[in-house]
């Protein structure tokens, strides 16, 4: 394990160690050198080269997990681990397969609570290039065993149907959502693509279905998150006139409200940008970061509910300018929340994170790792420890052609 500080001094020892896989700006002072406190930690890897779309994620009693895939000689391997301290368990298999369509930006996942765990990953459905279904698995304790997989979309469509978010629920049960393709491939005309959601119980039966958006952003990640007054989703709205901003839709009572955007970007674009918004509660505090890029301004935002979702206070730039976006969240147990986000400024693309306080006051932004801007580094991971954070990311060494998840503890006092 590497561990280093953002104190100066600290900081000039990990750039004589690190200079070639972590620091930008060695040998720079910054705001961000004198002012932060965190403590990055590298954490040696569980999964071997080769590996890539990792995701991270903890259950009810606070235990981390990652999931990555292992994708060779036309086989795809879904894995994941458990950490103990700073040392991760034996990896372990759960699906695996031929046929998986694999994508840089539509993941596999894993969402585990204490007596249950379950996995997704996605399927060809057809010969076409994006023809997929969702399959699930899932595991119950008293069961001991994974169930047969499940194919969540029930349309027979041979379209798209992915960027599914997991959210474990009370009682062993989970919640997905996911965007749906069965209406583009209607006729005469296509229709856009749709957001929709369902809940299963701890072995796989489906107990509810809804669509939720019959109109959304093609290919930008969902997510989700459990607030006092029930689940939310947030998601890349798309209007008639292609205006694509951050939407949410909360489940009260049995029935998810009409969405509604967190903020007016006004952003009109005639493409999918490929960068989902990032969620997360505790109680009824609520925060979403998303990527926006009005009039050709690539911009970070995070805006704040007190009211589990049912309103919002204007945004907070956390980045503008030099950055690409591929936001994660997580809320800390001291009370703060924690975004990172891509920078890409001249002295090279790097993972961020910065933290700021629930009412939406900035308190530090720390440099985690270099990456690329490369499709193949992926998307960031994170979840939140007690007052840590833990974020993975692929590791991409394009001269020898090579990939491996990473991951890294940020501590914060």
């Amino acid at each position: 394990m590497l561990r280093f500080s953002h104190d100066l001094l600290y900081k000039s020892v990990a750039c004589v160690i690190l200079s070639a896989t972590l620091l930008p700006g060695c040998g720079q002072r910054s705001q961000s050198d004198v002012a932060s406190s965190a403590l990055v930690e590298v954490l040696a890897s569980p999964a071997a080269s080769g590996s890539e779309l990792s995701r991270l994620t903890s259950d009810n009693e606070g235990r981390v997990y990652l999931s990555w895939v292992d994708a060779r000689g036309g086989r795809a391997e879904l894995l994941f681990a458990q950490l103990r301290g700073d040392t991760w368990q034996e990896p372990e298999s759960v699906a695996s397969g031929t046929d998986w369509f694999l994508n840089w930006a539509d993941f596999p996942a894993l969402a585990v609570q204490e007596s249950a765990k379950a996995v997704l990953w996605l399927r060809r459905s057809g010969e076409g290039a994006y023809g997929y279904d969702i399959l699930a698995s899932f595991y119950h304790s008293e069961a001991g065993e994974w169930s047969e997989p499940i194919q969540v979309n029930q349309d027979q469509v041979s379209a798209e149907h992915g960027f599914v978010a997991m959210l474990p629920l009370a009682q062993g049960r989970t919640m997905l959502s996911w965007l749906d393709g069965r209406y583009t491939k209607s006729s005469p005309t296509a229709d856009p693509m749709s957001l929709r959601s369902a809940i299963f119980d701890p072995l796989g039966q489906a107990e509810a279905e809804w669509e939720l958006d019959s109109r959304v952003c093609d290919c930008c990640q969902t997510n989700m998150a459990l607030t006092s007054n029930g689940p939310v989703v947030v998601y890349r709205d798309r209007s008639a006139s292609e205006v694509r901003d951050i939407a949410i839709t909360r489940l009260l009572e049995g029935r998810w409200t009409m969405p509604k955007t967190i903020h007016d970007d006004g952003w009109e674009v005639q493409g999918c940008p490929v960068n989902g918004p990032a969620v997360a509660a505790s109680g009824p505090q609520v925060a979403v970061a998303w990527f926006t890029a009005r009039d050709d301004l690539p911009q970070v935002k995070v805006a704040f509910s007190s009211d589990s979702g049912a309103s919002f206070s204007a945004p907070s730039i956390v980045a503008k300018g030099n950055t690409i976006g591929r936001v994660a969240l997580a809320y800390l147990s001291s009370g703060d929340f924690a975004v990172t986000w891509i920078d890409t400024s001249e002295v090279g693309t790097t993972i961020m994170l910065t933290r700021f306080t629930r009412s939406g006051e900035l308190i530090e932004s720390v440099p985690v790792a270099k990456t690329t801007a490369s499709r193949r580094s992926g998307f960031p991971s994170m979840v939140a420890h007690q007052n840590s954070v833990f974020i993975s990311w692929t590791a991409v060494d394009a001269s020898a052609d090579r990939s491996q998840v990473q991951v890294a503890r940020v501590r914060f006092p």
